[in-house]
């Protein structure tokens, strides 16, 4: 049986399996980009930073922005700050981009962390690997390290009250800073 044409539609003007083959790759595509990229979280996302998830699709699509993501000491780490203008919660809201085999010092936070991997996966000191779509709840003063595995990049979405390097010493002062 033969579809009807619709005008000016470009795959009325293909052959059907090539046309299905390019819709596919522009929904792929689309996909693969913020802030579709993480439509499976958005929810979970919208808790963690305890903002309406209207707001988190419009912090993903800012995240888009290369010129949006820091550069930090620690080699091969970005990080994204999620605005909160109006947000009640007094913590850090941000996404962390790992390059692989990062290893991030030991370090502690002044309250509760919480951590969401979107993609990649990484190993705490104690060998607990969290992986993409799992969460890790650490709690106020622990220490942890955490080591990227394997060789692709790690995405954590994170709340936290702010990081202290303090058991490092001076180097941690600096780190701070």
């Amino acid at each position: 049986m033969k579809r009807p044409k619709t005008p000016g539609f470009l795959a009325d003007e293909l052959p059907q399996d090539r046309a299905i083959r390019l819709s596919f790759a522009r929904l792929s595509a689309a996909v693969t980009e913020l802030p579709l990229r993480y439509a499976p979280f958005f929810s979970r996302l919208s808790e963690l930073w305890e903002l309406p998830e209207t707001h988190v699709v419009t912090e993903l699509t800012r995240a888009k922005d290369p010129r949006s993501w820091h550069v930090t000491l620690v080699r091969g780490l970005k990080t994204f700050e999620v605005k909160r203008d109006a947000a009640p919660f007094a913590g850090n809201a941000r996404l962390l981009h790992f390059a692989p085999g990062v290893r991030l010092p030991q370090h502690g936070h002044r309250g509760q962390e919480r951590v969401l991997v979107l993609e990649g996966s990484y190993a705490d000191a104690s060998g607990f690997e969290v992986h993409a779509g799992e969460s890790q709840t650490m709690t106020e003063h622990s220490l942890h390290e955490l080591n990227i595995l394997g060789d692709v990049p790690c995405v954590a979405a994170v709340s936290e009250h702010g990081v202290d390097f303090g058991v490092l010493g001076l180097l941690g002062t600096w780190l701070k800073r």
